[in-house]
């Protein structure tokens, strides 16, 4: 049986426990932001489709909105895409109350080349600035 120091036990459990507190990271093409409201953390991951839509079809996102101890709430959002080299933006907004926080979430969602990525949100009413 192999025995460690204490420094070395030590380091290890300080390596595993800064490993496990590393954010995840957003898969390719998608955006992944965490805030504070109303003291719930809140995870908010915005999804684009690895190929986007032929023509002016528009392109469906889909955004995850998170909260310790509560289902996730799923949804579809709709982008329109002028043409490949042009970012596209829209405005959503996410009813957080089934993740017992009080309020809306307001966001600006940006797509770029195949990426998803949240730029603006607010937590309303009350305009509270989150990013």
């Amino acid at each position: 049986m192999t025995s460690f120091s204490p420094r070395i036990a030590l380091a290890i459990a300080v390596a595993a426990s800064a490993a496990g507190a590393a954010p995840a990271l957003a898969a390719p093409g998608c955006s992944s932001d965490a805030f504070t409201v109303s003291g719930s953390p809140l995870s908010v991951e915005i999804c684009a489709p690895a190929t986007r839509p032929i023509g002016k079809a528009p392109l469906l996102a889909t955004e995850t909105l998170t909260a310790r101890g509560q289902a996730p709430i799923v949804r579809k959002v709709t982008l329109e895409v002028l043409s490949p080299t042009e970012a596209s933006h829209t405005i959503d907004d996410a009813p957080l109350q089934s993740l017992g926080i009080a309020g809306t979430l307001h966001m600006t969602i940006g797509y770029r080349a195949g990426v998803v990525r949240l730029e603006h949100a607010l937590l309303v009413p009350g305009a509270i600035a989150l990013k």
